[in-house]
């Protein structure tokens, strides 16, 4: 018997069977396999360079079990510069051996079959290992979205929770947990029928706030130490949208009718890309592309200062109070709400 010792593993070459064992499978070891040399089938040789490890890697039965190389395959052992000689003549004596097997007409799946190989139970426990450890995964994954779901609802309270269109734009947002005090606020701003579709923290000018997209509007909430401001510009308005990735932020520049050019700054990568599609579709079901660059492209203006709609949010806020009390009817509320809003 002849021992070959490799980088990670060692062939042990006898008469008429040769000993395979890799030594750094983890974390479940793979014990030496004694096969028949009538079950060998093919030997590729890879050989090595003082720079590169070379392998030599052996076919049982006519078929690989597992994709070929040596980090993978059981039946590679890899070696380094110093070992290329002895293992050089290794694969010159065991190609011998496959064109013996050729010449002979031996059945090498009969053979490899019935020196029943320790490496079929072993691919079996690991099979099974990485499905147990897969659906693991997937169950902590499940309950952490869970909990996060469930933070986000409490966050937003009963009324904004309760509506799918606002939970699904927070939590596919990758700013949506910091927009949570505008998401509280928002059924009272939403018009009837109205669906939020982005929400998304972001800049415009020096000014931090929230930009909300519906089907209806586009809305910017201006988080200020004094209050909140609200600027809304309605689809039917907007002449064109175009998204740019800056180097750490992305951009969303947008033109109105009347010339006026708003910028939202500093959007994550996620954000931006949801909310230039969705305004992109929102606009172009009005029969426009929002997409297509003026001809003459105008003048940037600066920063949009909110038309007078401070405490908006706080008048409107009152008024869903009042409604809940029952002082108001849903009409009242939706009529003086709209009123608020016919403002900007």
């Amino acid at each position: 018997m002849v021992r070959y010792e490799g980088v990670g593993g060692w062939i042990e070459l006898g008469p008429a069977s040769l000993t395979v064992c890799r030594t750094d499978r983890r974390p479940e070891p793979l014990p030496p396999r004694v096969l028949p040399l009538q079950a060998l089938s093919d030997v590729e040789f890879k050989d090595a360079t003082r720079l590169r490890r070379g392998h030599l890697q052996l076919c049982f039965g006519g078929r690989a079990l597992v994709p070929a190389g040596s980090d993978e395959d059981p039946d590679t052992i890899g070696f380094g510069h110093g070992q290329r000689e002895a293992f050089r003549g290794l694969a010159e004596h065991l190609r011998h051996v496959v064109a013996t097997n050729e010449a002979q007409g031996v059945d090498v799946a009969a053979a490899y079959e019935a020196a029943a190989d320790p490496l079929l139970a072993w691919l079996t426990r690991q099979g099974v290992a990485r499905a147990r450890a897969e659906e693991e995964r997937a169950v902590r994954a499940h309950a952490a979205e869970q909990r996060h779901i469930a933070r986000l609802a409490q966050k937003l309270g009963p009324e904004a929770a309760a509506r799918e269109d606002i939970m699904a734009a927070a939590l596919a947002s990758a700013t949506g947990d910091r927009c949570w005090y505008v998401l509280k606020r928002l059924p009272g701003l939403l018009l009837g029928g109205e669906q939020l579709f982005v929400v998304a923290e972001c800049f415009v000018g020096s000014d931090l706030g929230t930009v909300l997209l519906t089907n209806q509007r586009l809305l910017f909430v201006r988080t200020r130490f004094s209050g909140e401001d609200l600027f809304v510009l309605h689809l039917a308005e907007i002449r064109m949208a175009a998204g740019s990735q800056k180097l750490t932020h992305g951009v969303l520049r947008v033109e109105t009718m009347r010339g006026l050019v708003l910028e939202f700054e500093r959007l994550k990568e996620e954000d931006l890309a949801r909310l230039d599609e969705a305004l992109r579709l929102a606009v172009g079901s009005l029969g426009r592309t929002a997409t297509a660059p003026p001809t003459a492209p105008p003048s940037p203006a600066p920063s949009p200062s909110p038309a007078p709609a401070a405490g908006v949010l706080d008048q409107i806020a009152r008024l869903g109070e009042l409604h809940a009390a029952g002082v108001l009817t849903t009409a009242e509320f939706e009529q003086k709400k709209r009123e608020l809003l016919d403002r900007l």
